[in-house]
């Protein structure tokens, strides 16, 4: 989905200020001739250490409503992102390898969601159980405008980021606290390992299962039939019916039976 909020908040001003520093240790080297420069990993890493210092991270978390307990939370996790040398070696293996190399894949979402994407499929099913608890809550308190165009796949990522971060700021202290570890969680795991792969017979089975939870879920609704057809065609949906389908989604996920729950949770967690 997402990360709320620290890549919220930190968009690409990181992969910005690193090339800026690779072009201050050398001025006079024309972009054509980046693969000669020789970067230093272990400074680009002492670099990001620092960053999150020179950044208005709490005024910035400050406007999506954190205050108090919550924003001390969301200002450490912020931080610490860019802090841990796992995480930030990664990220910096990406940024020079953007700078050096032209045919570098860059990553759409980022430097750190790709990391906490890749990582849930590790954490325990209990772990992402949870997280996607608390995405559940985030998004079932979202207004009907926001969660409307969220399920419709009208929000960029960051609109939908701040969206999911204007509801952290909200939650129960001891809720985000657990919720921001497993996502630091993931992020280390991310960049260490390769995403976990369902196969294809994998998603078939976990789809058909998430659709039997829905029909059952759908069963005790009123307009159950009509409900049906939104879902049909959910891009069409007015905001409040795509918002409504986009809850019973996640219940159905999350009260899936056991032995489907990892696989229905990783594709709930597939862009």
């Amino acid at each position: 989905m997402g990360l709320y909020p620290p890549e919220s908040v930190l968009p690409r001003l990181i992969q910005t200020c690193l090339v800026a520093l690779l072009m201050a240790a050398s001025p006079m080297m024309a972009p054509a001739q980046n693969a000669a420069i020789t970067v230093n990993r272990s400074e680009m890493i002492r670099i990001l250490s620092e960053l999150p210092n020179a950044m208005p991270i709490r005024q910035d978390l400050q406007s999506l409503g954190f205050a108090g307990p919550n924003l001390e939370l969301a200002v450490t996790q912020a931080g610490s992102f860019y802090k841990d040398p796992i995480i930030a070696g990664y990220i910096a293996d990406r940024v020079i390898a953007a700078y050096t190399d032209p045919n570098a894949v860059v990553e759409a979402q980022g430097l750190i969601w790709p990391m906490i994407s890749r990582g849930m499929g590790h954490v325990s099913l209990k772990e992402l159980r949870y997280y996607y608890s608390v995405e559940q809550a985030m998004i079932n308190a979202m207004p009907i405008r926001d969660c409307g165009q969220a399920m419709r796949g009208q929000l960029s990522d960051k609109q939908f980021s701040d969206a999911l971060s204007r509801m952290a700021a909200r939650l129960d202290t001891d809720a985000l606290k657990e919720f921001y570890r497993i996502e630091f969680k993931a992020a280390q795991l991310g960049a260490k390992r390769s995403a976990v792969a369902l196969s294809e017979a994998q998603k078939r089975k976990a789809g058909a299962a998430i659709d039997v939870q829905l029909e059952s879920l759908l069963q005790s609704e009123p307009d159950a039939e009509r409900l049906r057809g939104v879902m049909k065609n959910l891009d069409r949906a007015r905001n409040k019916d795509a918002c409504r389908v986009g809850r019973l989604f996640y219940t159905a996920v999350l009260t899936l039976p056991q032995a489907d729950q990892r696989n229905g949770l990783l594709l709930l967690g597939q862009p």
